[in-house]
């Protein structure tokens, strides 16, 4: 598709490349982005005369206005309060027991004429996938097992004795 924006994750990417010394082919490569797009991002980064910090420093929304060419179209003031809400609840969902629900709550309370949790959650999805890429990654089956946390620590009482042990509860993926 041509003139499409590239993900502001990659052009922070173009950007700490270049500064790094990287040749534009192997940005190029490495990204998986073209020659040309890789040359108009450095470009455009040259001309603002901004340095990498403070690239690093900008929102997503602050770069792509920067590095967009096309005219920023008006958001909805309703959806636009709901983006100015995610980066708050995502630094909040890394606490535990925080869930999307309680997010959800907090946000109603706030606006009540905002979003209801349907909406809430599919406009969150989208922002995430936007802000957070995924990373893949390959491996081939069987060879290694990944695990993680599967939330707060467990206790186990000993039937004999009595004695509570708190213990790690780890799930495979």
């Amino acid at each position: 598709m041509a003139n499409k924006v590239t993900d502001m994750s990659k052009i922070r990417k173009v950007i700490k490349f270049h500064c790094s010394g990287k040749s534009k082919l192997f940005i190029s490569n490495y990204l998986s982005l073209s020659r040309n797009t890789v040359k108009k991002y450095i470009s455009l980064f040259e001309l603002l005369g901004l340095s990498f910090e403070a690239i690093e420093a900008k929102t997503d929304a602050e770069l792509e206005v920067l590095f967009s060419q096309n005219t920023v179209e008006t958001i909805d003031p309703r959806l636009q309060k709901l983006y100015d809400f995610f980066p708050q609840m995502e630094r909040e969902l890394k606490k535990v027991g925080v869930t999307v629900q309680h997010m959800w709550e907090r946000y109603i309370a706030i606006h009540p004429d905002g979003f209801k949790s349907s909406q809430f959650r599919h406009h969150f999805k989208i922002w995430s996938k936007r802000v957070n890429p995924v990373m893949h990654m390959n491996h081939k089956a069987g060879d290694k097992m990944y695990v993680d946390y599967a939330g707060k620590t467990l206790s186990i009482a000993d039937k004999d004795t009595g004695e509570i042990k708190e213990v790690q509860f780890f799930v495979p993926y």
